[in-house]
């Protein structure tokens, strides 16, 4: 597959790179005051977009308990993250002077509480939305979808534990 990208006034074209970066991240979900099922979306640092903790992949740990800490460190969220991957998709990732096609492997977080203190805070925005609101926040289709697939595995078994306070 062929691409194209604009430098200034000149027109770039290559061979479509595959998955040149591969990343880990979470579906943090959690249950507001009212009891009602919501997932944790945090800004990205460059663009401010809503998306999931995410990050890359960590050699030291295993994926879902590299997932874990994106959500700790990103978002102070704390929780039991699963074993499996609910699934994967991708999304371009600008880098200093090229895009890059990043897969994201995702898991599900079952959120039991937020940390007082976690490394990025105050770096991005945390927002806990509705499903369909959390659907339409993040850009990537195929995020979105999982968004989905989560909201439904989770509603079917009733696991996410309502928030204290």
């Amino acid at each position: 597959m062929m691409y194209c990208v604009q430098k200034g006034n000149v027109i770039v074209e290559g061979i479509m790179p595959v998955n040149d970066i591969q990343q880990v991240g979470a579906i943090p979900l959690i249950r507001d005051h009212e009891g009602q099922l919501c997932i944790v979306l945090v800004t990205t640092r460059g663009s401010g977009r809503w998306t999931i903790p995410k990050g890359n992949i960590m050699a030291k740990l295993d994926d879902h308990k590299a997932a874990e800490r994106e959500a700790r460190e990103e978002a102070g969220l704390v929780g039991k993250i699963t074993k499996k991957p609910l699934g994967t998709y991708q999304f371009w990732k600008r880098q200093d002077a090229h895009w890059s096609l990043a897969e994201v492997t995702v898991f599900v977080l079952q959120v039991e509480g937020q940390l007082d203190q976690f490394k990025e805070k105050g770096q991005r925005d945390i927002k806990a939305f509705r499903p369909e609101d959390a659907v339409d926040a993040v850009y990537e289709a195929g995020l979105g979808a999982l968004i989905r697939q989560a909201v439904e595995i989770v509603t079917a078994s009733q696991t996410v534990p309502a928030r204290e306070g």
